[in-house]
């Protein structure tokens, strides 16, 4: 059975989700409280067993609570298998594929409906049910003398319906054997009864639950279809050295402060987890304790158990696991790093490991025995951050164990992490949001419709494309020359002027423009493209920074001609800003900044209150205007804000404000770009790739 579409209300920080496809594997991305981890729990209320709590109902939906709503909701769709045991069990029914499962804050148990699928809800007293089945038996008791039915236990059959096939077998049988007793003198009785009571019609297996056609199929589904939601949110380390004699009292019941004999315990069922899946029986263990060689025998084989396990979900170098007995009942886990070659290094207890490797080796422990121990089979897993605390190697190793798992069960779990992110398809991959003033969570199906910075994750997984396109060299080799700028700014002026000018004379269009990070980003990328076949140019401002950053380009084997800083009529400028006319800048400034200026009495920030300020380019005078005025909370002067202003201006076509003077500046920028490109292609400059890459590792 599979989730298709679920809705959740008034739980928690959710009033209302609205309807939401869900496909085998889901991811939930959102920013930190936003709901993920309650939209998670709030499915987990379609489990028959679990319970409402009042703190768990959304304080600003009173109202609407005082009536009966639907908590959460799911629709589900039956395999082919599961729509023929129902069939079986009501042939009279037409084919049930679809089911819908809901909680209110009403009813303490998960209702049903069976959409366009029309079911009796009149008592039928010819179903086969357990309700029909022992009014049968009281009735046929009625007929018996009185004498003998004073003396008959009816108590089994006035009960609830049995909750397996012993426990109706052992009340039968019971009953049986007394009524033999009660009615010994009389043949005909026992001869009736006998005939009943091997009726095939009579047997467990054949008998429902419920006195209408309605109430049979619930409690059928509720028995034996009833899909399974799994939740799982604590991950618990797992250290190295394993105290026997305490786990014997925890495994016992009798609470014990550590069970780890070095480090603190978290919890014993760690180590129960450690045991499942090395397959050891810690009776037997402690049986043969005393015998080194049964010990050390018992103790090999669960080792290569357990690694084998492991080996699967563990990506880059394979790992050897070695559980050791030591004196005093402690077992030690001593891990061993296994490489391609055969060679075994690095052997040594768990605990001394790195804690991001004790963490990864314990997730995958603690999570592998606990899908394994519950024979999870169509069940829906809800994972809570599967993978918080590992390195992105270590995700794919986990994406891989949900995608395993996913091929019997259904997998939904939430995360930060972009390399958890591996199916965009809407239904597989779910945004949720936060409205901070109503604190309200929203659920995006259509996720490019949420805010940017909640998409981030996902931009950077979709993005994955671009960062194995830089270090792929048949890529490099055959693009244009990279243009590497230190700020966004810097590449929006570029790509906006380009489209702008549509000068024939400059053969740059179009632009490829790469914007680093930040200035510290700029020598890094150049390194990865240039080592990747591109060839590479950076774009610098004329600051201390910007030169470091030279020199550290020319330390990297650089060219000089590589290396571009801005300048106009043959001067140093500080930055992209300056190719701007001063007025055609403070334009875009004051239209930008017309309300806080006006407010401190400017009509217009003028050339003159700029060039005052006696910096080196406009963006320093601006920021030593803006200091002046930090105490009329004016903040900083944000050079950005003014980019996207007359970059929209362009878009937009409204540039009457731009002079002829400041496209002519700029159209000595796009010439400066093409000389440096046209030098060193004409030096013919010969750079070594295989230097700079170190070979690929061969599987």
């Amino acid at each position: 059975m599979r989730l298709r579409k679920f809705r959740v209300r008034a739980f928690r920080c959710i009033h209302d989700s609205s309807e939401i496809t869900v496909g085998d594997l889901a991811a939930f991305v959102g920013k930190n409280e936003s709901g993920k981890t309650t939209i998670l729990q709030a499915l987990t209320l379609l489990n028959k067993d679990e319970s409402v709590s009042e703190l768990d109902l959304c304080d600003e939906m009173a109202e609407e609570l005082k009536e009966e709503i639907r908590l959460v909701e799911g629709e589900f769709d039956l395999n082919s298998n599961e729509t023929s045991i129902i069939k079986k069990k009501f042939p009279n029914l037409p084919e049930i594929k679809k089911i819908k499962l809901f909680r209110t804050n009403k009813k303490p148990k998960v209702q049903y409906e069976f959409e366009n699928v029309k079911i009796s809800e009149k008592s039928d007293g010819g179903l086969n049910s357990w309700d029909n089945f022992s009014k049968r038996m009281l009735d046929f008791l009625e007929t018996i003398p009185n004498h003998l039915r004073i003396q008959v236990n009816t108590k089994f059959f006035e009960g609830p319906f049995p909750k397996n096939q012993v426990s109706f077998d052992t009340g039968l049988a019971e009953f049986n054997n007394q009524f033999h007793v009660v009615a010994i003198q009389d043949p005909k009785v026992i001869e009736e009864w006998d005939k009943i009571y091997s009726s095939s019609e009579n047997q467990f297996s054949n008998l429902l639950s419920g006195g209408s056609e309605k109430i049979a199929l619930e409690n059928f589904i509720s028995a034996e279809l009833h899909p399974r939601f799994v939740y799982f949110s604590d991950y618990k380390k797992i250290y190295g050295n394993i105290n026997l004699n305490e786990y014997l009292l925890e495994e016992k019941g009798e609470k014990v402060e550590s069970v780890e004999s070095v480090e603190e315990f978290d919890k014993a069922e760690t180590v129960r987890n450690l045991f499942y899946l090395a397959e050891l029986d810690i009776n037997e263990l402690e049986a043969v304790k005393n015998s080194p060689s049964k010990t050390i025998k018992l103790l090999n084989a669960g080792s290569i158990r357990l690694t084998k396990k492991l080996n699967p979900t563990w990506k880059g170098d394979p790992i050897h696991v070695d559980l050791r007995y030591n004196p005093g009942n402690i077992m030690s886990v001593v891990i061993s790093d296994i490489h391609r070659d055969g060679t075994v290094t690095n052997t040594g207890l768990l605990n001394r490991r790195a804690e991001g490797f004790k963490w990864t080796f314990s997730f995958i422990v603690n999570f592998a025995a606990e899908t394994q121990r519950a024979e999870l089979k169509e069940a829906i897993l809800l994972l809570d951050e599967p993978a918080r605390n590992l390195h992105p190697t270590q995700q794919k190793g986990i994406c891989d164990l949900l995608q395993n798992l996913a091929g019997s069960n259904q997998v939904l779990y939430a995360t930060h992490s972009p390399f958890m992110i591996f199916d965009y398809t809407p239904g597989n991959l779910l945004v949720v949001e936060l409205d901070k003033r109503k604190h309200l969570s929203r659920i995006f199906y259509d996720y490019w419709n949420a805010d940017d910075d909640t998409l981030i994750p996902i931009l950077y997984g979709l993005s994955r494309g671009l960062v194995e396109s830089i270090i792929d060299r048949e890529i490099g080799r055959n693009s244009r020359p990279v243009i590497i700028v230190e700020t966004m700014s810097d590449s929006m002026y570029l790509n906006s002027f380009d489209k702008f000018l549509q000068d024939p004379n400059i053969s740059m269009n179009p632009l490829n423009i790469v914007s680093a990070f930040n200035k510290m980003a700029v020598l890094p990328l150049a390194i990865f493209y240039r080592n990747h076949g591109y060839n590479t140019f950076v774009l610098l401002d004329n600051t201390e920074e910007s030169r470091q950053i030279s020199s550290q380009l020319t330390s990297n084997e650089f060219s000089p001609i590589q290396t571009i800083f801005f300048e106009k009529d043959g001067k140093t400028i500080e930055s992209i800003e300056d190719y701007l006319v001063l007025e055609d800048y403070l334009y875009a400034v004051n239209q930008t900044y017309e309300i806080k200026l006006r407010h401190e009495g400017y009509s217009n920030l003028t050339s003159e209150d700029v060039i005052s300020k006696k910096k080196k380019g406009v963006l320093e005078n601006l920021r030593a205007v803006w200091e002046e005025h930090k105490d009329d909370d004016w903040n900083e002067f944000d050079n950005e804000e003014i980019t996207r202003y007359i970059c929209e201006k362009i878009t937009l076509e409204e540039t009457d404000f731009l002079s002829d003077k400041t496209k002519d500046q700029f159209r000595s920028l796009y010439r400066l770009i093409a000389e440096r490109i046209r030098q060193y292609q004409n030096a013919a400059i010969t750079v070594d790739l295989d230097k700079f890459q170190k070979p690929k590792k061969r599987d």
